[in-house]
């Protein structure tokens, strides 16, 4: 209990500053405290509606401003995030470079597993489209570029994804790649993907992203085109799905985070870990949601 207030007030903190304001390399995470006497709307049970029946391993509902759950189903439990995990790999990319930034690809990419987006070795692309190939076809490829372009090495970056993970109080992960590949010691849990997920949110660059249904990018010559689609089949749906992230693995089995929205603009975080149908187990969910509570 202690834990999740310090981490909400945190967040909410942030939210009221504007995210990014609050972050500085000497000190990454500090309190504006009189942000924290802005008051937020807080979610009320309207009725008690039927809770939907989730297979998922774990599943969760969070309040975006106030961080109240309105859901949840073994959300401490430490299980394979497949590319969930590259909400943290975009996390580091956004505090620390700009868009415009060029990378060189300096990797060969043949034989990587899962999906790319076919990026060339030598290939000079901006931040901002690696951002894109990253978060919409979840491209394996783009995680690793943008990885070395940070860090110099896959094993360096993945030391300052754990690093970050500890300053953001994620006591239930641990990352040893920036993909999402079912390795030993690579786990979050639906707590800690919902407490990610509402850091990154804060970044109107990570929103703007994972909220597109497609897109095209290109190298900085201009010679070289990649276009991809997303993986979230609830984006352009009767939901007002902002985006996020899904994640497959035969470890992982098959997960999806959604940011969702009402009609008078609140915003719930939705995670699923595991289901044998994750669309329609997070649709449910936020059907529920916004059914049973008001603000």
């Amino acid at each position: 209990m202690l834990r999740s207030l310090i981490t909400i007030l945190m967040l909410t903190s942030m939210s009221a500053s504007g995210g990014q304001a609050l972050y500085d390399s000497a000190s990454p995470l500090f309190f504006d405290e009189t942000s924290l006497l802005e008051l937020k709307p807080v979610p009320a049970l309207k009725h008690e509606a039927l809770k939907p029946d989730i297979e998922a391993k774990e599943a969760l509902i969070m309040d975006y401003d106030t961080g109240l759950l309105l859901y949840e189903k073994n959300i401490h439990e430490p299980m394979p995030m497949a590319s969930l995990t590259k909400i943290m790999t975009a996390i580091l990319i956004l505090e620390n470079h700009d868009l415009s930034e060029v990378v060189t690809v300096e990797s060969d990419f043949a034989g990587l597993e899962g999906v790319r987006a076919w990026l060339r070795q030598g290939e000079k692309l901006t931040v901002g489209d690696l951002l894109k190939a990253l978060l919409i076809p979840s491209a394996g490829d783009a995680a690793i570029a943008l990885a070395e372009f940070h860090s110099g090495t896959v094993e360096n970056f993945v030391k300052a994804m754990n690093t970050r993970a500890k300053e953001l109080n994620l006591i239930h992960t641990h990352f040893v790649n920036p993909i999402g590949l079912d390795s030993e010691g690579h786990y979050s849990s639906a707590y800690d993907l919902a407490i990610l997920t509402k850091f990154a949110l804060h970044f109107p660059d990570f929103r703007s992203i994972v909220k597109m249904d497609k897109a095209t990018i290109s190298s900085v010559n201009g010679k070289i085109f990649h276009s991809f689609e997303s993986t979230n089949y609830l984006l352009n749906s009767y939901l007002d799905i902002q985006g996020v992230k899904t994640g497959t693995t035969d470890g992982a089995g098959r997960s999806l985070i959604n940011l969702a929205r009402n009609d008078q603009g609140h915003e719930i975080i939705a995670v699923i870990l595991n289901s044998p149908n994750r669309f329609q187990e997070n649709k449910s969910m936020i059907d529920w949601a916004f059914r049973s509570y008001s603000w």
